[in-house]
């Protein structure tokens, strides 16, 4: 029988290139967290069709901060040069080395993963969290309506320990 606090693959390391993202950030309260996303990418995704660009990705979610209120940037990678429009702007997701898990499951379920990886971390003290960690949406819920099918890559971004190196 399977470890229900496991993520559901592997955890695995590797090492991402830096991409080139358009993005909101923004503070938003825990329990407003899905609708303020569902806005968030709107505004991006109208930001990037004003400009004729087009997404390179999936939809991430990045997290700077979690608690009662959640400081976050909700985004696309893109290719080309993204002019700032409003509240979306230009920004980065770092490269270098990364825990990474794909979550097979609903959001509510995310949190096992997110345990998973922070037990995982703790396990190989070589590497530590270096930046907030993010959500690449495999998945849209609009394309299929089962919560138990959908997709979540979770990227926690890393660096070597200093204290052990």
């Amino acid at each position: 029988m399977s470890d229900p606090r496991a993520p559901s693959s592997k955890i695995e390391l590797r090492v991402l290139g830096g991409h080139r993202t358009a993005a909101i950030r923004d503070k938003v309260p825990e329990n407003d967290l899905a609708e303020a996303m569902g806005r968030m990418f709107q505004a991006v995704m109208a930001a990037l069709h004003e400009q004729g660009i087009t997404p390179a990705s999936k939809p991430f979610a990045r997290y700077h901060a979690f608690g009662d209120v959640v400081d976050l940037e909700a985004g696309v990678i893109v290719k080309e040069p993204f002019q700032p429009a409003g509240q979306v702007t230009p920004g980065e997701l770092p490269a270098g080395p990364a825990a990474i898990a794909v979550h097979t499951g609903s959001y509510e379920t995310l949190g096992a993963t997110y345990d998973a990886m922070r037990r995982w971390i703790e396990a190989n003290p070589a590497q530590e969290a270096n930046g907030g960690p993010w959500e690449l949406y495999i998945t849209d819920p609009a394309d299929e309506p089962d919560p138990a099918k959908w997709m979540t890559e979770v990227i926690f971004p890393l660096k070597r320990n200093a204290a052990i190196s």
